[in-house]
């Protein structure tokens, strides 16, 4: 019984984050980059910067279903998305080199979903069925991503280093290039 209402409880939690996401997330995609437009969120004056990218990896599918050993019912299924938060992203430019510079830390994101998915393949391919391994997993790989984060901001000082960015652009673009076989589907 117990197994039942949990079940239900993930199929409605599951329904609600889909319905949801067609109006405020974007999943991150090579051919469709972020644009203006898509910031719809509203400026958070105890930030102090022209613009705001709020990315998050989040699990797919979001109704995991764990028994009580630890194991993942539909392990096979697990992987990972890097999202876009519309109203959770804002700007107060239109410039386009601060747009570059927001959208790298968007590629930023899915080059740490492709590390994550990476992970999550090997953990499959050895038949690895417990959730703390690939929450664990994830977790080291998120905090990677949030270090990685802040040195990118830190070293091209949001963006006003050119020739600091200029670098940047090309390691990140190397790097998704070296996990393409990880990119989403």
């Amino acid at each position: 019984m117990v197994k039942l209402i949990l079940l239900l409880v993930f199929i409605i939690l599951g329904y609600h984050s889909f319905s949801q996401e067609d109006n405020n997330t974007m999943p991150w995609n090579a051919s469709n980059k972020l644009e203006w437009k898509d910031y719809k969120g509203t400026l958070n004056p105890e930030i102090i910067a022209y613009a705001s990218t709020s990315y998050k990896i989040d699990i797919i599918p979001e109704n995991v279903i764990v028994d009580l050993n630890d194991y993942i019912v539909n392990y096979q299924d697990l992987t990972v998305v890097a999202n876009f938060y519309k109203n959770h992203s804002w700007t107060v430019s239109n410039d386009v080199e601060l747009l570059n510079h927001e959208r790298l830390h968007f590629d930023i994101a899915e080059l740490f979903a492709r590390k994550i998915r990476k992970r999550f393949s090997e953990l499959k391919n050895s038949g690895e069925k417990r959730f703390a391994r690939y929450q664990n997993e994830y977790n080291a790989l998120w905090q990677s991503c949030r270090v990685f984060q802040k040195k990118y901001d830190s070293e091209t000082n949001h963006g006003a280093k050119k020739n600091e960015s200029g670098i940047w652009y090309k390691k990140v673009a190397a790097l998704l290039e070296n996990f393409k076989n990880f990119a989403s589907t």
